[in-house]
Parts: C-alpha cells; sequence; structure tokens
C-alpha cells in the first residue's frame, strides 16, 4: 500500500477562503432545505398522503411551496458544479485577488438569485443567474487550459 502523501499546490489563503465561502454555501442549502419544509407546514400543503394525514390536507400544489422548491433545486442543480470547478480552480495556482473576488461574487450571486425568485418574484433573477453561470464558465475554461 502506498502511503506517499500528495502535495496539493494551493496557496493556505486561498484555501481557507474557500473552505469558508463553500461552508457559506452549504449553509445556504440547509436554510433552503428547511424554507421548503417550514413552507409546506406552514402553507399545509404535503409532500405526499401520509404527510397529508399529518397535516389534515390534500396533497396539492402551492405557488409559494413551489417557488421556494424549484429555488432549491436550482441550488442543487448548480452550486456541486461550482464547488468542484472552483477547488480545481485553485490547483492553477490563480491571483489570491481575483479568485477571492470571483468566489465571493458567486455566493452573493446564489443568494441573491434565491431573494429575487422566492422574495421578489422578479425577473432581475436572470442576469444573477447568468452571473454565476459565467463565473462557472470562466473557471471551467481556466482550468481545461491550464491542465490541458
Amino acid at each position: 500500500m502506498n502511503t506517499e502523501k500528495l502535495y496539493l499546490p494551493i496557496k493556505r489563503e486561498l484555501l481557507e477562503f474557500y473552505v469558508f465561502w463553500v461552508a457559506i454555501l452549504v449553509f445556504k442549502y440547509l436554510l433552503m432545505i428547511a424554507q421548503v419544509g417550514l413552507s409546506r407546514v406552514y402553507f399545509r400543503v404535503p409532500l405526499n398522503e401520509e404527510d397529508g394525514k399529518v397535516l389534515k390536507a390534500a396533497v396539492r400544489a402551492h405557488e409559494a411551496v413551489d417557488r421556494n422548491r424549484r429555488a432549491h433545486l436550482n441550488d442543487l442543480e448548480n452550486i456541486p458544479f461550482f464547488i468542484i470547478i472552483s477547488f480545481l480552480y485553485l490547483l492553477t495556482d490563480p491571483s489570491v485577488g481575483s479568485t477571492k473576488l470571483i468566489i465571493r461574487i458567486y455566493v452573493l450571486s446564489r443568494i441573491l438569485y434565491t431573494f429575487a425568485y422566492t422574495v421578489l418574484k422578479s425577473v432581475i433573477r436572470v442576469p444573477i443567474f447568468e452571473v454565476g453561470m459565467f463565473i462557472n464558465g470562466y473557471l471551467t475554461i481556466k482550468v481545461i487550459s491550464h491542465f490541458s
């Protein structure tokens, strides 16, 4: 069994920064899970028949619950990709300042997207979403070009 340690050339400052902001994204995930569950209880919108018996309500659709659920689904479709590609980006020895800016903007865009979609119910969410997609695309291209 090979017990040789692998050295990853990541600046400690960037790794600590990355870990902190990824933890913020994970916390946002957890809040969205709670938000969906609480909105189901508040609006008495059970997910299935057995939950309906507890809530004494029929399974049905509800706009507020569905918005929360779709916002959470959007997080599930986008945040894991960012977590992976941004870690790989750290392996390219990027500049500290620009990397911190990119990560902050992405996290902020995810928070603002959720707020715009669930609270404001505004189309402003589209350009906010595009900011996050642009960042994911940029990071992906940088990683591919660095390791090709």
